[in-house]
């Protein structure tokens, strides 16, 4: 191969992977930074990227075993995992809500079946029903116009509501929305909460709340595809970023596990290995 192909076939190789070593999120009320001690690498294709952009972690999808094949102590690793994962997310639908909040037209939402559905297959089909339903009402059209955010929640005796935060809600009456529901019983409150930057923390904790008995790979978030999201920047530096005079609010230095990848081995399996990543957090209060 000459020089200009080799050059070319290393190129294409180099650009299907990305690194950075600093990252950071930023919300109307914040701006979070996460310092790598070594970069970030990922492979980047269209399906990440896609991932990254729409949010489409807020479901999970089992690639090997399923539940149902799993033995018990497999199964209850699954829900461990499954578990911190979407206590992670919260802090992530967190600041999705810091986004979209708006001390007049956010409310919080809540959904009930006056028989005791416990069926979730068909309570999520009957709220994309309603969701179908009150855009109809509100901007006479199908279309999903009306930003929201929702969760279902299993209660220990079996039966299945709805949480939902919905952004830009006109009004509407309670008895109104109780007919384009038709399942029973909706109660509707404005979010009131201490101060501002607090609203995102106060109504995630809906979405993390008894994971460990709903039920497996079920989707447990539902969202509008036209929220306003956080604005994320990945990037490389040599030097660690400025904060002084910022209105530092908390720090926290951790080490993560990060795998090595080495040569294949005879069996032909990559060999995994693991070394510690030191990552410096730092959230800022904006003015």
């Amino acid at each position: 191969m000459d020089k200009q192909n080799v050059y070319k076939a290393y190129t294409q190789e180099k650009s299907k992977y990305r690194a950075y070593n600093i990252k950071t999120v930023e919300t109307p009320s914040y701006i979070e930074v996460w310092q790598y001690e070594k970069p970030v690498v990922s492979k980047v294709s269209k399906q990440i990227e896609k991932s990254e952009s729409s949010l489409d972690f807020l479901q999970v999808e089992s690639k090997k075993k399923s539940f149902e094949e799993m033995n018990a102590s497999e199964q209850a690793e699954s829900l461990r995992r499954k578990q911190l994962h979407y206590e992670d997310k919260r802090w992530e639908i967190s600041r999705i809500i810091d986004c979209n909040f708006d001390s007049q037209s956010t409310k919080f939402m809540t959904l009930t079946f006056a028989k005791n559905e416990t069926d979730i297959s068909y309570t999520n089909k009957e709220f994309t029903n309603f969701i179908r339903r009150l855009n109809y009402k509100l901007y006479k059209t199908k279309k999903a116009s009306l930003p929201y955010l929702a969760t279902w929640e299993k209660q220990r005796r079996g039966a299945i509501h709805y949480h939902v935060i919905f952004f830009q809600l006109p009004f509407i009456k309670v008895k109104e929305l109780q007919t384009i529901w038709g399942h029973g019983f909706v109660k509707i409150n404005k979010v009131e909460v201490d101060s501002l930057e607090n609203h995102g923390r106060y109504l995630s904790k809906y979405f993390a709340k008894d994971l460990d008995i709903k039920e497996h790979k079920k989707k447990a978030f539902f969202k509008s595809q036209n929220l306003t999201l956080p604005i994320v920047k990945k990037f490389s530096s040599t030097n660690e970023m400025d904060l002084t005079n910022k209105n530092v609010i908390y720090t926290n230095e951790y080490t993560q596990k990060i795998p090595i990848f080495k040569a294949f081995s005879d069996n032909g399996s990559r060999n995994i290995d693991f070394e510690d990543r030191t990552v410096k957090y730092t959230k800022i209060k904006k003015d």
